[in-house]
């Protein structure tokens, strides 16, 4: 019988938006960041963000540790965004950057290699988190937090407009752009009035609602097509059809084409019929084997955090080190994943089902 486990604790701290105001305005040289594997609200949040800062004559340096792909490289100043930080500092002289900003990112962890290669760097500066996902840990000196948002640009565009700030159209653009792919263009259940007025503010700034969402959405590249068709001739059913996952190695995704990502595979398999928890099992170039989860129905946060994981109710992810395999991180989810289906529904004997 499957049993329900408390979900984790939801911080009810609320956002330190004057501590940040003050932080931000009393700043010249702004450092932003945002976390490895960046999605649309990722890369939309260091963009917007730092387009707003250059308009009021901030020197912004944008950094992520991977480089946007597909769709999100063609976004306004996405060729700003630098992915190694070690050229631009030493501890021995004068920092170049008075703050640093972390955007859509619940730990400093999530920031990885940017974070793991220059520890000393982030211990040095004083920090700015911005966020949205409900595992934040709160590690900034102020801490703009709102797990109600459905994006981090929705709460960057609050913040903009508390300091008086007018993104232009870049701005606008960017922050659009985060907000349309993480709330699956207004589709999630975190979408709020609020959230469609702060996205019709930036669609009056100048945002391209439409052209943006063809470009995110309906536009696919070649190598993420040939991707999926590989992936998906992996999909597997446990607990009745009530788990789905895919498995993704690194010959899948080498294979596919440059640029190929699997994003949206666990979200396909949360989205199957009878299906409470979708997820996707897949290994890293880094060696780690990276997990995300997708759910209507269970708090997938939850589950996640128990690998040392975060994210949304619904949408969350973690990781398992090397040597961990495919098999292994398949292995120890499963009985987790179980024990979090709420009750009260049959299922059949639990094991792993093939299906192609």
């Amino acid at each position: 019988m499957a049993v329900e486990t408390p979900a984790v604790a939801r911080p009810s701290v609320e956002p330190d938006w004057d501590g940040a105001i003050s932080l931000i305005r009393a700043a010249s040289r702004i450092l932003i960041c945002s976390h490895r594997k960046p999605d649309g609200d990722a890369i939309g949040s260091l963009l917007g963000l730092g387009w707003a800062l250059d308009s009021l004559g901030k020197q912004v340096t944008l950094a992520c540790a991977d480089r946007p792909e597909n769709s999100l490289a063609s976004l306004p100043g996405a060729e700003r965004i630098i992915q190694d930080l070690a050229p631009l500092y030493s501890l021995d002289r004068a920092l170049p950057w008075d703050l640093c900003i972390v955007v859509d990112a619940s730990g400093l962890d999530r920031l990885g290699g940017l974070y793991e290669s220059n520890t000393d760097l982030f211990t040095a500066l004083a920090i700015i988190d911005v966020d949205h996902h409900v595992t934040n840990d709160r590690f900034g000196i102020a801490n703009v937090v709102d797990s109600g948002a459905a994006s981090t640009t929705e709460v960057l565009t609050l913040l903009l407009e508390r300091m008086d700030v007018a993104p232009d159209v870049p701005a606008a653009t960017c922050l659009l752009a985060g907000l349309i792919t993480d709330s699956l263009s207004f589709q999630t259940e975190t979408t709020t009035p609020r959230t469609l007025r702060v996205a019709a503010t930036l669609v009056e700034h100048g945002a391209p609602l439409s052209g943006l969402a063809f470009q995110l959405f309906r536009q696919r590249p070649r190598a993420n097509a040939i991707l999926y068709s590989k992936a998906l001739g992996t999909l597997q059913f446990a607990a009745g059809g009530r788990i789905a996952w895919t498995e993704v190695t690194r010959q899948m995704v080498e294979s596919a084409g440059p640029g190929a990502d699997g994003g949206g595979l666990s979200g396909f398999c949360g989205s199957i019929q009878g299906v409470d928890v979708g997820f996707q099992i897949e290994e890293g170039a880094d060696g780690k084997i990276y997990v995300g989860f997708r759910s209507q129905s269970v708090d997938v946060a939850a589950i996640a955090a128990e690998f040392g994981g975060g994210g949304h109710v619904r949408a969350a992810g973690c990781h398992f080190p090397p040597p961990a395999t495919i098999a292994d991180a398949r292995a120890k989810l499963l009985p987790v994943i179980e024990r979090h289906l709420p009750s009260g529904r049959a299922r059949a004997t639990p094991g792993a089902t093939g299906g192609r």
